[in-house]
């Protein structure tokens, strides 16, 4: 899924978004995390990371607003790198920030793994992609899933994953408000729900339906995650604009069937038959307030972006 390119002077790869088909809480660890099952799939939306050579990490940011700072998990990933190698090698890292933040992308640790990967080739390291991932899962739980196939269900923590061999013959229209949502605040308000560890599995029903129409997920798309995301919004975020929880009316308005909302939100996805009706789909969610794209499930081998 994660493959460097030659750049001048170094090296470039694509992080692709993520997006959750299901995402079923199944109870509470003694550790404070959550076991889940999720069926994901990696989609043609992508960040652009350009790596150098350098004598110490530096990160640069453009697009999408974001944090440059230690906080961001490309700099995390790269000094976890070169903690445990030892190396004493640096980089300058370019960052083209296309996944909005928040929203429910993995956006974040697609780049974190990007950045393992990488820099184990710029820095001549010899980690096995196994390693990287094991390495990835302790900056962040969706970071192994970026190791491996374009489909895939997560359990556990997300560090479990079984690769799934989908036809997955969809187009996917995205849609999100202006705000993001915190992860660690939907789960904590998870908790506070007396149904928050009531999930089951579903993943043999989905992976059927990813070979049939759009139509056929259309009661399968659960996510447990999506009330406590209703009980969660920014205080700063404008009160007067849209919700984005209304997103799953306003795509159900336009003809989707099968709408869903993506890892702890804020972003919802419609399933659609053609790029035709995907079109018509983010139309309607752009004409409600919200932005939107239009992707495709990523495949095995290069991929190809797919546009607004």
């Amino acid at each position: 899924m994660l493959e460097t390119a030659p750049s001048e002077g170094g090296l470039t790869v694509q992080a692709p978004a993520k997006v959750n088909l299901t995402l079923r809480v199944l109870g509470r660890r003694p550790d404070g995390y959550h076991d889940l099952e999720s069926v994901v799939a990696a989609v043609t939306l992508f960040d652009v990371l350009e790596f150098s050579a350098s004598d110490d990490l530096h990160l640069a940011c453009e697009g999408i607003p974001v944090s440059a700072g230690e906080d961001n998990l490309v700099l995390r990933a790269a000094r976890l790198l070169a903690d445990e190698s030892g190396t004493r090698a640096g980089a300058r890292v370019r960052l083209q920030k296309r996944i909005p933040p928040g929203r429910g992308f993995g956006g974040g640790s697609a780049d974190a793994a990007a950045t393992l990967v990488a820099l184990n080739a710029l820095w001549g390291l010899d980690f096995a992609r196994e390693d990287l991932a094991r390495l990835g899962a302790s900056v962040g739980s969706d970071v192994p899933f970026f190791f491996g196939s374009p489909v895939a269900i997560l359990r556990g923590r997300g560090e479990r994953l079984e690769a799934v061999r989908a036809r997955s013959p969809w187009w996917l229209a995205l849609a999100w408000p202006d705000y993001g949502l915190a992860t660690a605040d939907v789960y904590a308000a998870l908790d506070r729900l007396a149904e928050s560890v009531n999930g089951r599995p579903e993943a043999t029903a989905i992976l059927e339906a990813l070979e049939g129409p759009a139509s056929g997920a259309s009661a399968l798309l659960v996510n447990d995650l999506e009330g406590a995301a209703r009980r969660v919004r920014p205080a700063a975020s404008p009160r007067g604009g849209l919700d984005g929880m209304d997103l799953r009316a306003v795509f159900r308005q336009s003809g989707a069937a099968s709408v869903g909302m993506t890892g702890s939100g804020s972003a919802y996805f419609a399933l659609a038959d053609t790029e035709g009706q995907a079109r018509r789909f983010g139309d309607a969610a752009r004409a409600a307030g919200a932005e939107a794209t239009v992707v495709r499930p990523l495949r095995d081998g290069k991929p190809q972006e797919t546009g607004p």
